[in-house]
């Protein structure tokens, strides 16, 4: 099995499946989370009246969705920057080049930031809207970092993109 999986073309379609997968999550959860509450979860199942009265969930059940989807945005440019080097391993998002690290630290630190920013994004858009959580109100620790470590992470990958050209 292990083996099947090394070639071109079984590398290049695991990829584009985890691409897609990914990237459907992230659309599902973070656009639709009522929708997905309703089709995932047996809430109108349950026999606690309060839970059956709304097999969509509510507000606080589709900002964790949202959140959900969010992550799921680092893992698709993930599996798209992979992508795209099979496509085209002379790019500078190859690993296979004299400087090869750097690279690989554009892909991760690009990655990492993208992770870090859709969380931000739900603090500053969905958090800051609502008065379920502390994200999005000020100065919170998790706004702050998250915000932070996406300038620094974006920051770090360019330059390093930047030393590989």
């Amino acid at each position: 099995m292990a083996s099947s999986l090394q070639g071109s073309a079984a590398l290049k379609a695991l990829y584009a499946g985890n691409a897609l997968w990914h990237t459907s999550a992230l659309v599902h959860f973070s656009f639709r989370a009522a929708y997905m509450m309703k089709k995932l979860a047996l809430r109108k199942k349950s026999r606690d009246p309060a839970v059956s009265s709304s097999p969509e969930g509510d507000a606080w059940h589709h900002d964790i969705m949202s959140y959900l989807g969010g992550m799921n945005s680092s893992l698709a440019l993930l599996a798209l920057f992979r992508v795209y080097v099979l496509f085209k391993p002379e790019s500078r998002l190859s690993v296979r080049t004299v400087a090869g690290e750097a690279s690989l630290d554009f892909i991760a630190l690009s990655v990492l930031g993208l992770a870090n920013f859709s969380q931000a994004l739900c603090n500053f858009t969905i958090s800051a809207q609502n008065d379920r959580w502390i994200m999005g109100k000020g100065l919170d620790r998790i706004t702050v970092l998250d915000a932070l470590f996406t300038v620094l992470d974006w920051t770090a990958a360019f330059a390093r993109l930047g030393a590989v050209a």
